[in-house]
């Protein structure tokens, strides 16, 4: 897969020669997004910044460097593109959260189309995946394990404390950490990521690293309570990362995420020291991660009739029939054989016919099919199961335009981006939307949105720009335009 990876706003951190990657922690209180006083107006002032040494307890601050450094994300790594996925990993993330110090979490999630394994937290409550990291796990209480992890990170602020010795580096931090991920997810296999990595991590030795190894084994602790208050397996953690230890050895190099989350074999000691008497639980079954595993698996694959033949024979007798039923429906789905795919999948519906992850299913292949009335309607009923959902809005929207309907979406889409405004995918609709209904000014400002929130300032500038020639002597329309204009600005400005 290509695409074009932007890392200009960080050039002139990377030639200075040093990329001092921290610790891949954040705050634990994170402030919600302020109330707007429309979708595309935000009348809220930037407080004046003061000494860098503000950033370390100002909440308001951590919050838009975290928004800055994932705008510099989204133009720079490839993201997974299906909302489904990423919605899962938040849904989880939350419900651990319930079992942390954390109180107000505000999260926002991307999944980076990535198979190498990595998770990271920055300022601003930012989390993010690998794909690998879930096709690596080999249940839903590993994948937990290492987020409870990132949640011990967030609730004792360990960003902030390892600021204090070098209050000056935190967004030369982030830019360390957003090279690593978007050199390794480029497309040069694992060398360029551990290379930028190793580099970075060297260089934070004297300082940053001797914090981290202190506060991987505290993120240790407080994330297996917070596995085990949420009801998974504590020794899921030691499990995992015991896992990434030997195939470390096995294979010859590091994944991401033990450069950025040293494992000594102090901390892997203290890990089974902390679990061994304390009793297994037993393995939940967590569907959800299975099904959302399997459609990464098949979206993978390179042996797409390997994989239908294996899915084939393990429904015979498998004990996991349902995960294989559905990773054959996506897999003849992906070869192209709609009917087949319908005809598997049709088991699944008739037993759990309320389950999003088959819903979802249902929907793609009319719209394969060009069965847009049918696929809309299906979108309606789940939508009103599961309000403003990304990934049914997404569906909703790709059978709605074609009808003509684009009239009858537009409040779900505007009423979810209220909920979601930084949400790029959701602004991307609303200006799809607006092109189907013929508000050119709607067009200009909803694509001025995600241009934005891709990183791309200058294009989104030219969208406001052609928003207030369409605004025309409307002063008022104008005043809003100019203000959002001026605050788009001054964020993109704000940590340069």
């Amino acid at each position: 897969m290509s695409s074009c990876y932007r890392l200009q706003s960080f050039s002139r951190h990377l030639r200075c020669g040093v990329l001092a990657l921290m610790p891949l922690v954040s705050l634990s209180t994170f402030t919600s997004n302020a109330a707007h006083a429309g979708i595309f107006d935000d009348p809220n002032a930037l407080p004046t910044l003061g000494q860098p040494a503000d950033l370390i307890a100002d909440g308001p601050t951590e919050q838009r460097l975290g928004q800055a450094w994932l705008r510099q994300l989204r133009g720079s790594a490839p993201l997974w593109p299906d909302p489904l996925v990423r919605d899962y990993i938040e849904s989880l993330l939350y419900k651990l959260s319930l079992h942390t110090p954390l109180q107000q979490p505000d999260f926002s999630v991307v999944v980076v189309d990535d198979t190498q394994v990595n998770a990271f937290a920055v300022p601003g409550g930012v989390v993010g995946v690998n794909t690998g990291l879930i096709l690596s796990s080999d249940s839903e209480d590993e994948l937990a394990s290492v987020l409870s992890h990132e949640l011990g990170h967030l609730s004792q602020r360990h960003f902030a404390r390892s600021q204090e010795a070098n209050q000056y580096n935190q967004w030369l931090a982030l830019a360390g950490l957003l090279a690593s991920i978007a050199g390794a997810a480029a497309g040069a296999g694992g060398d360029l990521g551990v290379a930028v990595g190793a580099s970075a991590q060297a260089l934070a030795v004297q300082n940053q690293l001797r914090y981290s190894r202190a506060y991987e084994q505290e993120a240790d602790r407080l994330g297996l309570q917070t596995l085990t208050e949420a009801g998974y397996d504590p020794h899921a953690m030691p499990a995992f990362f015991l896992k990434l230890d030997r195939n470390t050895r096995r294979l010859g190099y590091m994944p991401e995420f033990l450069l950025t989350h040293p494992l000594s074999t102090t901390r892997l000691s203290d890990l089974a020291r902390r679990v061994a008497d304390t009793p297994r639980v037993p393995l939940a079954n967590h569907p959800e991660f299975r099904f959302v595993q399997m459609r990464l698996q098949v979206a993978y694959s390179t042996q797409l009739d390997d994989l239908i033949g294996a899915l084939s024979n393990s429904l015979n007798g498998s004990s996991n029939s349902e995960a294989s039923r559905f990773g054959l429906s996506l897999a003849q789905f992906r070869k192209g054989d709609v009917d087949a795919a319908r005809e598997t999948l049709a088991p699944l519906l008739k037993s759990d016919p309320n389950r999003l992850d088959f819903r979802i299913s249902d929907i793609d292949l009319d719209l394969a099919a060009r069965n847009y009335a049918s696929a809309y309607e299906k979108s309606r009923r789940s939508l009103s199961l599961f309000p403003n959902q990304p990934s049914l809005l997404l569906r909703l929207t790709q059978a709605a335009l074609p009808l003509g309907k684009a009239d009858s979406i537009r409040a779900d889409l505007d009423r979810a981006v209220a909920i979601r405004p930084n949400d790029n995918g959701l602004w991307r609709l609303i200006a799809d939307c607006a092109l189907k209904q013929q508000d050119t000014l709607g067009v200009f400002r909803a694509r001025a949105e995600y241009l934005f929130l891709e990183g791309r300032l200058k294009a989104a500038e030219d969208q406001l720009s052609n928003a207030l020639r369409v605004a025309g002597e409307n002063y008022s329309l104008s005043a809003q335009i100019q203000r959002r204009l001026a605050v788009m600005r001054k964020l993109d400005q704000e940590f340069r």
